[in-house]
């Protein structure tokens, strides 16, 4: 993988001029991100550790984004929405890259959505749950109605 920053040197037309490449972007992180979710989750579980090792060692945006993208969505084994909040609400924002700002933004928004839909799926359950057991009582009822009108009827046919 590319390192931060990267010396690039660009053939111009009176000569050439070094430029200084910095890859601290959104793209690099989701290429990055997306790397490893087709790792296994053994090597997953040892990304995450090495992202909380950079994070503890130095605790710039960059590291805590590279943490927090891994948080928020990366696969299950190593996904922890809430503290991947938490590390996007702490960053100095003053430190960050404006792509570091937007996918901040981006990523709490995701959390957001995620916590929302959970939220309505829980109610729905819920709801679900209470109409399966309405309508175990009404089947229940209606048995015990079959049954009395049954016992009716053969108590009104003549022996």
């Amino acid at each position: 993988m590319l390192g931060a920053c990267q010396p690039v040197t660009v053939q111009h037309s009176h000569g050439v001029v070094p430029v200084s490449l910095r890859v601290d972007d959104a793209a690099y992180w989701l290429e990055e991100w997306h790397w490893v979710t087709g790792l296994s989750e053994v090597q997953q579980q040892e990304i995450l550790a090495s992202r909380e090792r950079e994070f503890q060692q130095s605790a710039t945006p960059r590291n805590r984004l590279r943490l927090a993208l891994l948080l928020a969505e990366g696969p299950g084994s190593v996904r922890d929405q809430r503290r991947a909040l938490e590390l996007l609400e702490e960053m100095d924002m003053d430190q960050a890259s404006d792509s570091g700002k937007a996918l901040s933004a981006l990523l709490q928004q995701v959390i957001a959505e995620y916590d929302w839909f959970g939220d309505k799926i829980t109610h729905l359950r819920a709801n679900l749950q209470e109409s399966e057991t309405r309508v175990e009582e009404l089947e229940r009822q209606l048995q015990e109605l079959t049954t009395i009108e049954q016992n009716i009827q053969q108590r009104e046919i003549p022996q």
